[in-house]
């Protein structure tokens, strides 16, 4: 062990022993009231995302949130997309490790991806910042252990799922996974404190890692709530948007079935290995890809939108439907129920394609006032992520030096 590990093992701070004790029935007190200004106004602060394998996305933005909420500068594992992080000061220490030559090509390969994740965390575990406060977003770089005199804030999109131990998948998964879920908790408990990104993920992270809920804020991330604005539908071409992954865990075929029988479009906008089957149904149109504005005037002329992932940690799309002020049909489970009030931004319904069938025919036969839709996304702008991750961030300092 070297002196910066034990002098990090040694410094488990009580705000850490406290959300410990909380889980295991022990009082504990909650984060303190503070002047945000006061406690961070001579504290240096460095963001650090553990990067991305293919394109950046949700994450990834959140990230360049945090730089722009602290005036930070940015440690970006690696990217395949450089240029989506221009005008930012921001390094990419295993750039050549994971995208130039070969490694691409290895590391982007399923069958070796528990190993690929692996070594990225073992990466972030060596490396050294003088910031007085780093903000870590991704499971790799929450395996940074701070020094001594340093507080590491990890804001958590989700616990890792993938590293739960499957044994239905072969033993040598249920090793690997078993092995990194032990590791990830290891290192989660050098974090001196943790935000979430929704009140499901808290919930997760009070279950995975035993921390308090009451000490893990929820900062919701950012949208950009004036990209999409509102316009009338068309009565006589209505249709309904639906944005992601064209995969299962979208349930994409789920909710196209359900337009075989509607007077109304399905336009999904997205990618995946359900794409040719969704296609062929009826009332169905893919688009692979769009650019920023198209999507936006998309979104502008429907009739509304549709989320009906299954178990979505956050559930920044219903957020992006509502600020166009469309309503939004989700399946009546956490954590998409919880961004819909039923009847007034959007319809809450049973996950099934009769679900999906009953949501579609409220919307069009709904009197929907897109004012008061649009209202319900205002918390969710970019300037309330930067009041909200900066009040956070300072009250977890603050408890850890109490």
């Amino acid at each position: 062990m070297t002196d910066r590990d034990a002098e990090a093992a040694g410094d488990e701070t009580s705000g850490r022993d406290a959300a410990r004790a909380s889980a295991t029935g022990d009082d504990a007190p909650a984060l303190p009231d503070v002047n945000v200004d006061d406690v961070l106004a001579d504290r240096s602060v460095r963001v650090v995302h553990e990067g991305s394998w293919i394109h950046p996305g949700g994450a990834a933005r959140v990230a360049k949130a945090l730089a722009d909420a602290f005036d930070a500068p940015l440690t970006v594992g690696h990217t395949p997309d450089r240029e989506f992080w221009r005008g930012y000061d921001v390094e990419f220490p295993f750039q050549a490790r994971f995208h130039d030559g070969l490694s691409a090509k290895l590391f982007l390969n399923d069958s070796v991806r528990p190993v690929s994740e692996l070594l990225r965390a073992a990466g972030f575990r060596g490396l050294d910042f003088d910031e007085d406060v780093v903000i870590s977003s991704g499971t790799a770089a929450k395996w940074w252990v701070p020094g001594h005199d340093q507080q590491h804030v990890h804001y958590c999109h989700v616990p890792p799922p993938r590293f739960y131990a499957r044994p239905t998948d072969g033993v040598v998964d249920w090793a690997t996974t078993t092995l990194v879920t032990v590791l990830d908790r290891h290192f989660a408990d050098y974090c001196t404190g943790m935000l979430a990104n929704s009140e499901f993920t808290r919930q997760r992270v009070h279950r995975h890692y035993l921390r308090d809920r009451d000490a893990v804020p929820v900062v919701n991330p950012p949208i950009d709530v004036d990209r999409f604005e509102h316009a009338p539908a068309d009565a006589d071409d209505p249709y309904f948007v639906m944005i992601g992954r064209l995969n299962d865990m979208k349930r994409t075929d789920v909710v196209a079935r359900a337009f075989r029988d509607l007077d109304a479009r399905l336009v999904l906008v997205g990618d995946g290995p359900l794409r040719k089957q969704v296609a062929r149904r009826r009332n169905v149109e893919v688009h692979a890809r769009l650019s920023d504005d198209a999507l936006a005037d998309l979104v502008a002329g429907s009739t509304g939108g549709i989320a009906f992932a299954r178990e979505e940690h956050c559930g920044m799309t219903p957020k992006e439907f509502q600020s166009a002020g469309k309503p939004v049909v989700v399946p009546d489970e956490p954590n998409l129920k919880n961004h819909v009030t039923d009847g007034e931004d959007g319809v809450v319904v049973p996950v099934s394609e009769d679900g999906v069938r009953e949501g579609v025919r409220r919307v069009l036969d709904g009197d929907w006032e897109p004012d008061r839709v649009r209202e319900t996304a205002a918390d969710w702008s970019h300037d309330a992520f930067r009041e909200h991750a900066r009040e956070a961030v300072a009250r977890i300092v603050a408890a850890d030096e109490a």
